[in-house]
Formats: structure tokens, sequence, C-alpha cells
């Protein structure tokens, strides 16, 4: 939890004071609440808790934990059992070590007599900002249960097409796999055993075997150096993308991937429609809908696009004017829009995007492997093909005499 400094006017006097909050707006939301007109807010600097979490080997908080941490919580505030009692319990039953950390500094935090909302709010790496909205608004309307019950419907939900996806993906990945590793054994053992016996009779190789003997020796001649320009690719990859404007261009590139772009991109249509309704079902306004969309889609370039109708709606502009501006919605799902916002049943009109997208989705899932196994097929003929050319020709040639001529 951080801590903010604030200056502000109380009936016409200055006040200043410090107050922990997640963000400098939570700050301002409770400055309002106390009458005050807040002018700066300020986050004052401070050593945080440590995070140990980043580390390899730490035992991390997986979707699972969470889904099963927001259903616990969901049916304890339900039944009226108290916070601390609640995360007390949830304490000796938690198997993850990390979380059972985490859940410890959240009791310290309510016994200290903050929300749940900032407690949580400390730990961005396991509850992330969206998490933490939605759990705000229902402390707010007084139906925490509410909340939680959506969290775990729209994490069930994310791990579900995930789950999808891993399964239309895993047999052509672990082929390509395959095939590099043999491809890796083939180049740097078997083709030299080849080329020792090929040498021997000093006759024109043709030329699908040449390319195998120059490839061979090229792999055997500079493995360490295409293994050092390997590491330093990811390292200089890795750096550029988590700047910013190497992070848009990488998210913007992917969109545009034949047959996975597409998918990525109606995935993550998907979830932001889910938000919406989440956001929407828990009493957010539009514009802190659309600022825990754009914090929580997992893209920066939509990110960005959403940002743009967020400052669109609160310049009075409609939100389907700024929808359609942003060129990220198909025709069908922006009159979608249009009809929801007319007949005023946005709630239900969004429901039926992230419906509609949701089936998109599924039906590109389950196409997903019957498109890449053609692909996948002709490139390994392809490579059969050369490698059987350029292995078995001259030895065919050695038995019709055609070498030793």
């Amino acid at each position: 939890m951080a801590r903010f400094q604030y200056v502000g006017r109380a009936a016409g006097e200055r006040v200043a004071g410090e107050m922990d909050g997640i963000n400098p707006e939570y700050i301002a939301a409770q400055l309002q609440n106390q009458g005050i007109v807040p002018l700066t807010i300020a986050e004052i600097k401070q050593n945080s808790r440590v995070d140990w979490s980043w580390l390899p080997g730490i035992n991390k908080v997986s979707v699972d934990d969470l889904i099963v941490f927001s259903r616990q919580m969901a049916a304890l505030t339900r039944s009226g059992v108290p916070l601390v009692r609640a995360f007390t319990g949830l304490i000796d039953s938690t198997v993850n070590s990390t979380l059972k950390n985490v859940m410890k500094q959240i009791v310290a935090d309510l016994e200290a007599g903050h929300e749940l909302s900032v407690a949580l709010g400390e730990h961005p790496r396991i509850f992330d900002k969206f998490f933490v909205k939605v759990v705000r608004v229902g402390e707010e309307m007084g139906k925490l249960e509410d909340a939680f019950t959506q969290i775990f419907h729209y994490l069930e939900s994310g791990k579900i097409t995930r789950q999808r996806i891993t399964n239309a993906v895993r047999y052509p990945i672990f082929v390509v796999l395959t095939v590099i590793v043999a491809m890796g054994v083939v180049n740097y053992y078997v083709i030299p055993a080849f080329i020792h016996l090929f040498a021997k009779f000093g006759s024109q190789l043709p030329i699908t075997t040449q390319i195998l003997v120059a490839s061979s020796n090229f792999t055997r001649n500079y493995a360490p150096l295409l293994l050092a320009i390997l590491v330093a690719l990811i390292i200089v990859g890795r750096s550029v993308w988590q700047r910013p404007k190497g992070r848009l261009f990488y998210d913007r590139a992917v969109l545009k991937i034949p047959i996975v772009g597409p998918l990525l991109h109606r995935i993550i249509l998907a979830r932001l429609s889910r938000i919406f309704v989440l956001g929407s079902r828990s009493g957010m306004n539009m514009v802190q809908i659309l600022s825990a969309v754009e914090s929580t889609v997992n893209n920066r370039f939509l990110a960005q696009r959403v940002a743009d109708i967020r400052l669109g709606v609160s310049r009075g502009e409609s939100l389907v004017k700024a929808a359609q501006r942003s060129q990220i919605f198909t025709p069908l799902v922006l009159q979608m829009l249009a009809v929801g916002d007319e007949t005023g049943q946005f709630e239900h009109m969004m429901d039926e995007v992230a419906e509609f997208y949701e089936q998109e989705v599924d039906y590109e899932i389950k196409g997903l492997s019957s498109t890449i196994e053609p692909i996948l097929l002709l490139f390994l003929a392809v490579l059969v093909l050369v490698l059987a050319m350029g292995i078995f020709l001259p030895l065919w040639n050695l038995g019709s005499g055609g070498l030793a001529n």
C-alpha cells in the first residue's frame, strides 16, 4: 500500500495531510467523501515490502489458486463471515506458500483498519488492477460476495479458453520441437559421416547434397557463435520489449500474424467485453469500466485504443462513436453497441457482444489444428524430400556407378 501526501480545501480553508491508498484516484475519492476538495496528491516514496515472487523457483500464485481463492471468498462473505476471520481460515487451508504469506499481510492490514481493496492493492503481482477495482466497488455497494463471484467466473472463463488453445497447439508444437532436435542431430552427426564417404570418390555432388554439406559445416564450425547470437538476440529483444515503444510495436505486429493474430485479437476483445459486463454489474460508471479494461488488457496496442475511447467518453462523446473511431470492433459489434445505447440495455448488449466473440474464439480454436496441420505436413514433406535427395541420391549414384566415373 502506498502513502500519499495531499493538499485540499474544506469549507474554504486549506487542509493538508497524509493518507494510505492504492492510487491517487482512491485518495481523491476518500477526500471527497470527507468533504475535502483535493488540489494536489503526491505519492510519498518509501520502502515497500519485499516481493520475492518474481525469482525463479519461488512458489508462484497460479490462476487456479486465484480461482479457488475467489470462490472461497465468495462463499465466506455470502455467509457473513468477518473478513479477518475468513482470511485466517483460508491461511490454514491454503497450500501455496506465496499466497499464504500474502494472506497474512492482508490480515495485518485489515486489523490495522485498512479496507480489503487497499490491502489487495499492495500485491499487484497477484491481484491485478481489475481484481482490486471490482472488490473496491463491491465494498462500496455492500456486495462483496457478488464481486468475488464475478471475479471467479471471469477467471474460470479465461482458464477454459487458455486450455482450449493449449490443447489445439500442443501437437504442432511437439512436432516442430522434434523436427528441430532431429535436424540438429542430422546436421551435427549424420551428415559429417556421409561427407567422409562422398569425399573418397571426389565426384561432383548433387546440389541438394552440397546444400546439406554446407549447412552441416556451418553449424559445426560456428555453433558457439550461433549460440552467442541467439542469446544476444533474446537479451536485446527482451530489452526492447520492456520499453513502451518496443512493446507497442510488438503487440501491434502480433495482431497481424496470419492465423494467430486474428485469433488473439478476438480473445482479447472477448475478455474486454466480459470486463465491460462485470464492471457494469459491479456498479462502475463508464469511465471507470474503460479504465479497468485499459489496465487489464494485455496488449499495449489495444490498451492504447481503449484509452482513446475512455478519453472520448470522458469528454462527453458517446461510447459508440468513440468505439467506432478506435477501429478495433467489427461493424456488427458496433451495431449491437448502438442498439444497446439507444434502448438503454447496454449491459445486456455487451453480454451479447462477449458471447459473440467467445463463440468466434471457440470456432477458430476448433479449426486451429485443422489449419495448422496441413501447413506443418507440407513443411515436413519438403524437409524429408530435401534430406532424402541430399543423402540417398549420391548413394544411388554410387550404386549405379555414377560416382565411380
